[in-house]
């Protein structure tokens, strides 16, 4: 019987915007091209998620990663307060899954500085809503590794036969679905609701 549903966050409940941020700096395409490799998909922003570093020692590496460009960098730095907007579905999604009786968490990798900068910001109205949350950050711990689901688990005493888990990348359902939890793969809003009501 399902009684937990655990959200991703990026991608699933707030729209991860570096692409249209850069738009709206300003930045051209050929750089944006350039970022999208050399930072964000950068595994230096790998590490900010896993909050191994201090922060500000993995922007200097990402910076020097961007000789040439450190305008356009510091420009974008200086907005990451931008860097991700709510779906409009998001709150009442997990409003609605609260007053079904079904308890909700979050289970994300995001950077620690930076999930402090947006929550604080408003970027995520859904968090007063969930009855828990484990942010790769603050935990030193990463999807797609097992050691972070198995820290939820324990911290908030649930059992993952219980247990839905919502992603939008497959590596990070698979780890789920190992530990026997349910898993979906978000595609779309409408997709991971239908997919939910069958589990349910």
């Amino acid at each position: 019987m399902v009684k937990n549903i655990i959200f991703d966050i990026g991608n699933v409940l707030v729209s991860f915007r570096w692409r249209e941020l850069m738009r709206d700096l300003g930045i051209s395409e050929g750089v944006q091209e350039i970022f999208k490799k050399t930072v964000f998909e950068s595994p230096w922003w790998g590490e900010l998620d896993h909050g191994l570093r201090e922060e500000s020692e993995v922007i200097s590496l990402l910076r020097e990663d961007n000789k040439g460009y450190y305008d356009e960098f510091d420009l974008v730095w200086e907005n990451r307060g931008r860097l991700v907007e709510p779906y409009s579905y998001a709150k009442p999604w997990i409003d609605e899954l609260k007053a079904k009786g079904y308890r909700v968490y979050l289970l994300s990798n995001y950077p620690r500085d930076l999930f402090k900068m947006h929550e604080e910001s408003g970027c995520f109205p859904f968090a007063d809503s969930v009855d828990g949350r484990v942010v790769s950050g603050f935990v030193k711990m990463v999807k797609p590794n097992e050691d972070i689901y198995e820290y939820l688990v324990d911290k908030f005493a649930l059992k993952a036969d219980e247990c839905v888990f919502i992603d939008d990348r497959e590596d990070n359902v698979e780890t789920a679905r190992r530990l026997g939890m349910r898993g979906i793969v978000f595609e779309s809003y409408e997709q991971a609701c239908g997919e939910i009501e069958k589990l349910l």
